[in-house]
């Protein structure tokens, strides 16, 4: 700690004195002592060496505590020693360099200090502090004077409420004039060795610490009392004179012993200063003694450790010397409880009062950082009229970043600012600095955008989807404003030179510049802005055809600060500027580049061959740069381990060796996006998820190949926020609701998209939105199931440019109308704790549900009964809806070819004779033991892509061979009954879905199980008339490996079929109906006009118009009717989503969805 030195202190009074800090750490100050007789800034005359420790208390004015300064250094021009980095003292001469040490301290410059403050022990100061207590209790009425205790006629009651005068410091004060350095100070002690002056200055530490531990002691019981004071002032506040004498007496009593108490605290501190000071005389005269010794060479013990252990044994809690006082209070204070007068009635604790915080002190740049924390903005401007200042900060902080989310919030807005600045308060357009019309870019006009022209202090402009913005405007803003940082001026679309001219003149500064759609802007622009934009770190010119090479090569030579570019849709760049602009950008992060045929995988190649890594690449997007393949692929995961997000859509050629290399990329790998790579199958997506459990994003639209697996695979992401898989027509309810149900409730889900999957129904979105609260957006277009009025009344609004036709098919989910979805399926499906799909089950509830049973009639009974009548009544059923529903059907398919009645029959194979063929025990163990049980339980992994495997032991090649492919027809058929079992389970969850798919899966299912019964009796029938013994052996072990199997599977499709013949009987009405409009509108002469394809070939039109449901039967639920109330709640969400305030501005997700 700095100090001054003696002639300097001299001079100025606030020289030498030391900082003194609060032990709370809140107040600062100098302690300025200069007052007293002697200071110790003051230099006295003496040639004898001396040493020098500073320790002082402050008495300070904080209320709850004592101040106690840090002990002081001393200093001048002094050799400065530092010992164990605490305890600071001056030994020495002037020309001595400083130095810190922990013992080597050399006794020699202690003799020859001849420039050493001191002082003598006679000039102590005189200690009265400690009257102080006493003569404030004599002071208080009625107190203490107050004749027995009681008070007389035109006396005032005992009053406390000065108890506020009450010295909270007054501990400190006794010690604040004692200063250690002269307590210790004797002139026979000069000739100590440096082990000995160590232990000195031990045995200060020692002192200081106990006196320390004391005050705190004694002021916190002191504070007690006081705060009993002032407790008891409101007991005696509330007594009445006339009814409670005693109460009043006994109060009184109580408060002169808690006074009396105070003052027996200040007399004890007294006592222990006598104490301290009578302890280091004694102590000052040992080591007088040792020191003399010493001297004359005789052996000498030191005798500080007895002296320490003396202070140490000083206890603060003994309160032995206060015994009389504190005992009689606290037997006053238990009794205080025992008077009723007292007892009842209420006080609080009052609270000091504190002077408040002299804000107006404050600068003005404080100030706004203190207001700026005001999240409320309505709190913000109630705020505005304290003063002239507050109110240019206020405004300064609101006009910062104008809040302008909807349409009336601007034409507030541009009230203002329609307004000069001679015609306003304040010059608002100098104090706005960010500018976000994102949210009301259909509202925005240009005229509007010209009254931001002068915002000269402007750093950020977002005019994203302002579609009614032109160049011209957002030029003339742009003018002068030369601290612009960000602009973004996505959707606007037309753009000319104007704007990049000015960024290029005015903007220096400018760091991100996003401008799609740039088609319009001519090279020169191009590279004028480039050359002057030094700064730039993001820049996203897309759409022109001016990007070329020689452009690439001045962007990364005049922009050596890129961490992104975006040159989407920019066919003139080839392989050589691409491999350069890497080369010199090494902080690149993000790079963009697609639909460019003439990017190739040379550039990665030449890339490598120059750079060993791009530690800095984070995303990659090759979109539509159809020329690229796996070799990419494998060459990007090289250079860049750190690679989090890649965009590969329409890369047709890339395969699942890609996904395996991506794998690599482990932990790292966040987003992926595959959109219409049909080569991609499960078998790459389960490795890629399976390396890379940190994906938040993944895309497979239009990924045909892949199937339910990849619905079980991406289960296992925990941290999966958005799913792409429009048109992946191979998913069904099954993989949905498997998913659902391996990922858990509490799904982290927030976009979902499902466009096209026509194979999905009701439920399992029902389960999915259970399981998603944080789903935001759903995408469901062309999903027949939900093309319904009653749940397209969530849906938003389809983009303008949509046609007709899109229109008609469009089915999105988002913000609010997610939630309204999920609560209106929630009234129209039975609540089930996960997702089920047990066709049984479900047949079960539907049953008791519609009280089918007859009285006494069993359950099992019951549903064959029901199975027989209705297979009778399928041929009616069938009729009803025979016409085709979907695309590709025939309107003659031959549903009713369909025997229900015999349907047991369709696997008769297994009933075909093998009589006088038979094996013993032995013969089928050794024989079973010898079938890939492997092979029989999953025939299409991939360690059977190239062969066959034994299923039928003993047998010739080709039996084998052909069992095998067997096997493997059985699995898809497996696989096929599973997915129309879910399908029909979800179905009979919901009334009143569109069922034509379900009709074709039924029949599709039954005539492969009409062909796949025809070859294996066909197999079975060439090998009996063979009749080769190790081959009929063989046949057998393959029958009882499968006959089970295909029983099984018979019985799924039976169950199936008969909840699905009920949901239809149970909604013939309706489809009846459905069937009528269609052949309505099939009768509809064709319009070419509206479409350009033939009727025949259009999605929808075949499907016919939407039907409109009654309340009615939009109330059936599928185990029984519901209260008729949800019927009416579902129709008040529905018109409540449509008049929902909603942005018709298009997502993103809706491109990817290609309408």
């Amino acid at each position: 700690m700095d100090g001054a030195n003696d002639e300097s202190g001299a001079q100025n009074n606030n020289s030498g004195r030391g900082l003194w800090m609060d032990y709370r750490g809140d107040i600062a100050r100098d302690m300025d002592i200069t007052n007293q007789n002697h200071s110790i800034d003051t230099p006295m005359p003496d040639t004898r060496p001396d040493i020098e420790f500073g320790f002082g208390y402050n008495a300070g004015t904080t209320r709850g505590g004592p101040s106690l300064a840090s002990m002081q250094i001393q200093q001048g021009t002094n050799t400065h020693h530092q010992i164990n980095n605490d305890i600071s003292f001056n030994i020495g001469n002037n020309d001595t360099n400083s130095n810190d040490t922990n013992e080597n301290i050399h006794v020699d410059s202690l003799r020859n200090n001849g420039n050493i403050q001191r002082f003598t022990a006679g000039d102590r100061l005189p200690n009265t502090i400690g009257n102080q207590s006493v003569a404030m209790a004599r002071s208080i009425p009625g107190s203490i004077e107050s004749r027995n205790g009681f008070p007389q006629d035109g006396e005032a009651l005992m009053d406390m409420s000065n108890v506020e005068s009450i010295d909270y410091n007054a501990p400190a004060k006794i010690f604040a004039d004692m200063d250690i350095n002269r307590l210790f100070y004797d002139p026979n002690l000069s000739s100590l060795q440096a082990e000995d002056i160590i232990k000195l200055h031990n045995f200060k530490e020692v002192v200081h610490r106990k006196i320390e531990n004391f005050i705190e002691v004694i002021q916190k019981r002191r504070e007690r009392i006081l705060k009993e004071i002032e407790l008891g002032n409101q007991r005696l506040e509330g007594v009445d004179l006339e009814t409670s004498v005693s109460a009043m007496t006994y109060l009184n009593k109580l408060q002169r012993i808690r006074i009396s108490a105070l003052k027996s605290e200040t007399m004890e501190l007294q006592n222990l200063r006598i104490q301290i000071v009578s302890i280091v005389d004694e102590y000052k005269k040992a080591m007088a003694e040792y020191s003399k010794l010493n001297q004359e060479g005789r052996n000498a013990v030191n005798p500080t450790p007895y002296f320490q252990r003396w202070i140490k044994s000083l206890n603060p809690e003994d309160i032995s010397g206060l015994n009389k006082e504190l005992i009689e209070l606290q037997m006053y204070s238990k009794q205080l409880s025992d008077i009723p007068e007292l007892a009842s009635i209420e006080y609080q604790v009052s609270t000091p009062q504190t002077s408040q915080f002299p804000l107006r002190s404050l600068p003005s740049e404080i100030l706004h950082l203190v207001l700026d924390k005001i999240t409320q903005k309505a709190d913000i401007v109630n705020l505005l009229r304290v003063c002239k200042l507050w109110a240019l900060i206020i405004v300064k902080i609101l006009y910062y970043r104008p809040h302008i989310n909807r349409k009336h919030q601007l034409d507030l807005f541009m009230r203002t600012m329609k307004l000069t600045k001679d015609e306003t308060v304040f010059d608002y357009r100098s104090m706005i600095k960010r500018l976000n019309f994102s949210f009301v870019g259909d509202h925005l006009h240009d005229e509007e955008l010209y009254n931001f022209v002068g915002c000269r202090n402007l750093e950020r402009l977002t005019l994203v989807f302002c579609k009614h913005i032109t160049s011209d405007p957002v030029a003339a803003v742009l003018k002068g404003c030369k601290y612009l940082q960000s602009v973004d001026i996505t959707g606007i679309k037309e753009i000319y030179d104007n704007v990049f001219d000015t960024l290029a003149e005015s903007c220096k500064r400018v760091q991100g510049f996003y401008v799609p759609q740039a088609k319009l802007v001519s090279y020169n622009a191009l590279t004028n802005f480039v050359s002057n934009a030094p700064m730039l770190k993001r820049i996203k010119v897309t759409a022109n055809a001016n990007v070329n090479d020689e452009f690439l090569d001045l962007l990364a030579e005049k922009c050596p600060l890129l961490v992104e570019v975006d040159i989407t849709l920019s066919a003139n760049v080839h392989d050589s500027s691409l491999t350069k602009l890497f080369m010199k950008l090494t902080q690149l992060r993000e790079f963009r580049i697609t639909h460019n045929a003439n990017v190739t995988d040379k550039f990665f190649l030449d890339l490598s061959k120059n750079v060993n890594q791009l530690p800095s690449l984070r995303l990659l997007d090759l979109s539509g740069c159809e020329n690229i393949t796996d070799k990419t692929i494998d060459r990007v995961v090289q250079l860049s381990p750190k690679l989090r997000n890649i965009f590969l859509g329409k890369c047709s050629r890339i395969t699942d060796l890609s996904l395996f290399h991506l794998s690599t990329l482990g932990k790292n790998l966040q987003t992926v996006h595959f959109g219409h790579c049909f080569n991609i199958t499960d078998r790459g997506v389960r490795a890629l998820i399976k390396s890379c459990p940190r994906i938040q994003y993944v895309d497979f639209a239009c990924c045909t190949n892949l199937t339910n697996h990849t619905l079980y695979e991406l289960s296992y992401l925990s941290r999966l926020k958005r799913i792409g898989l429009v048109k992946c027509s191979q998913m069904t309810d099954d993989g949905l609701l498997n998913m659902i149900a391996l990922r858990g409730r509490n799904d982290s889900l927030e976009r979902v998209h499902f466009s096209y999957c026509s194979n999905l129904t009701i439920y399992p979105i029902y389960e999915l939105l259970m399981a998603c609260p944080r789903l935001s957006h759903l995408s469901l277009t062309a999903v027949p199931s939900f093309l319904r009025p009653d749940i397209t009344a969530f849906c938003r609004p389809a983009p303008s440019d949509f046609s007709d036709n899109q229109r008609q098919i469009f089915c999105v989910f988002s913000g609010k109308g997610v939630h309204k979805l999920r609560h209106y399926l929630m009234s129209l499906t039975t609540p089930t704790d996960g997702p089920q799909i047990d066709v049984g089950d479900t047949l079960e509830q539907y049953v008791i549900s519609k009280h089918l049973l007859r009285p006494g009639e069993y359950l099992n009974d019951g549903i064959r009964r029901i199975t027989s009548e209705l297979n009778q009544d399928s041929a009616a059923i069938l009729a009803a809806t025979g016409l085709n529903q979907m695309n590709g059907m025939n309107s003659d398919f031959p549903f009713q070819n369909i025997d229900f009645e015999r349907l047991d029959e369709v696997f008769n194979w297994i009933n075909m004779s093998m009589d006088g063929h038979s094996l013993n025990s032995d013969e089928l163990n050794d024989l079973i033991s010898e079938v890939d049980r492997d092979f029989c339980d999953d025939p299409f992994d991939e360690d059977y892509n190239s062969r066959d495997s034994i299923v039928a032991p003993g047998a010739n090649t080709g039996l084998n061979s052909e069992l095998c492919h067997i096997v493997k027809k059985f699995h898809r058929l497996d696989d096929q009954i599973c997915d129309f079992e879910v399908n029909v389970s979800s179905l009979a969850r919901v009334q009143f879905q569109f069922t034509g798919f379900l009709l074709h899966e039924m029949a599709q299912a039954y005539m492969n199980m009409v062909e796949i019964n025809r070859q294996i009796w066909h197999i079975q029938k060439t090998t009996l008339e063979a009749g080769v013994e190790s081959d009929i052996k063989a046949l057998l072990v393959w029958r009882i490996l499968f006959i089970d199997k295909f029983t099984a599977l018979l019985h799924k499709y039976q169950i199936s079929t008969v909840v699905l013949r009920l949901y239809l009987k149970d909604s013939i009405t309706l489809l009846t109906r459905q069937r009528e409009l269609f052949l309505a509108h099939q009768r509809t002469p064709w319009n070419p006009t509206i479409v350009e394809e033939a009727p025949d070939s259009n999605y929808w039109q075949l499907v016919g118009d939407r039907i409109q449901l009654l309340p009615e039967q939009m109330r059936v639920m599928p185990f029984g009717l519901r209260n008729p109330a949800i019927a009416n709640n579902a129709q008040q969400n529905a018109a409540e989503a449509q008049n929902d305030d909603r942005s018709e501005t298009p997502e993103d997700d809706v491109a990817i969805e290609d309408f």
